[in-house]
């Protein structure tokens, strides 16, 4: 389960999100535009950190055209092997399970593509774990349940924004979905659980920097709901995310459904 050419070194964890700018959004189906950036072939995204820090993605970002593949050497550059803090599964976990990448079941929102990496309290990758992934659409309207999140409030027999992956050779899944809302109380988040051997080794969640959201925010879908009304500092479970590992990496990048986000993190249990 653990491949042995590809460890972690112990370095710091860098909270970073990519130079953007806000394009023209519209309030249609398709997903919002949102931020992007003039990063290039050949070039990096520029990333800045919550903890004054800043690295850049391995090799090139780009923001439009052929997707890269989500590689190993990405991950080891913006992350490290500290053990991502156990949460509370959160509200509304899903109830039937989903083996699938593309989780948007195309609700409208600032594309989003998702990769996260499982490593032991070694460092090393594992294959082979569940990571099981759940988060709100723009409108803050979690799937499957009546949950109260927003006026649309789709429930029972609805699935977007919920499926797992299987960890490949190198320990990653990848997803492709869209940009989570906002709801009362709660910063920006993705809910996650990974199972190793049927067994349930680390269930918590993953945030998104509060200036790159804001900016997401302002426009499509998330437009008329406001800018979040609570942030990293008011929020009751959050922690440290630019040191504690459960800050996402953001950069302006290419994603299945055109110019959009990508977010990376590392996913460690004990």
């Amino acid at each position: 389960m653990h491949p042995p050419n590809r460890s972690r070194d112990r370095r710091a964890f860098l909270l970073g999100v990519g130079a953007m700018f806000v394009g023209a959004c519209t309030g249609s189906s398709e997903p919002d535009s949102g931020p992007a950036s003039s990063v290039g072939s050949g070039t990096t995204a520029p990333v800045r950190s919550g903890a004054e820090a800043s690295t850049t993605l391995a090799g090139s970002v780009a923001t439009s055209g052929e997707l890269e593949a989500l590689t190993p050497a990405m991950f080891d550059q913006i992350s490290n092997c500290v053990l991502t803090p156990t949460s509370t599964a959160g509200p509304f976990p899903t109830i039937n399970r989903m083996n699938r990448r593309v989780i948007h079941d195309g609700v409208p929102g600032h594309p989003l593509r998702l990769g996260l990496s499982v490593v032991d309290r070694t460092c090393q990758a594992v294959s082979g774990a569940v990571v099981d992934l759940w988060h709100t659409d723009a409108t803050g309207d979690y799937s499957e349940f009546t949950d109260g999140g927003s006026g649309k409030d789709e429930s029972e027999g609805s699935t977007f924004c919920r499926g797992f992956q299987i960890s490949d050779a190198d320990g990653i899944v990848e997803f492709e979905t869209v940009y989570p809302g906002w709801y009362d109380g709660w910063a920006v988040h993705l809910h996650v659980m990974v199972l190793v051997d049927d067994e349930n080794v680390l269930t918590g969640q993953l945030y998104f920097d509060e200036s790159y959201t804001e900016e997401v925010h302002r426009t499509g879908a998330y437009a008329p709901f406001g800018p979040p009304d609570t942030g990293w500092d008011d929020d009751r479970i959050i922690g440290t995310p630019a040191t504690d590992g459960t800050g996402l990496v953001l950069a302006a990048a290419a994603t299945g459904l055109g110019p959009g986000t990508l977010g990376l993190a590392n996913l460690g249990f004990p």
